[in-house]
């Protein structure tokens, strides 16, 4: 199957593929990246939810996600320039 991506990086998952990996409203999706390829495991909503804070107590102290966001972004980026894709 074929989906466009948005210019905010989304993607719709087409609804069979939802069905078929149990992710309902509320779900989430783990992203796998393995050999340069992306696969994808649905989390139903109802686990998901129960993922909220599970590991909180491994955090030595809070981070907000918009900062994890931006060193994870910059570490991404960091790899794609030396590996000489960047350009």
């Amino acid at each position: 199957m074929y989906a466009k991506v948005s210019k905010n990086g989304q993607v719709t998952i087409p609804k069979v593929i939802r069905e078929k990996l149990d992710i309902d409203d509320g779900g989430a999706v783990l992203f796998l990246v393995e050999d340069n390829e992306v696969r994808l495991k649905g989390i139903p909503g109802a686990h998901a939810d129960r993922l909220g804070g599970s590991l909180k107590k491994y955090a030595k102290e809070y981070v907000p996600l918009n900062k994890i966001r931006k060193k994870i972004k910059r570490k991404i980026a960091d790899e794609i320039a030396g590996e000489g894709l960047s350009g």
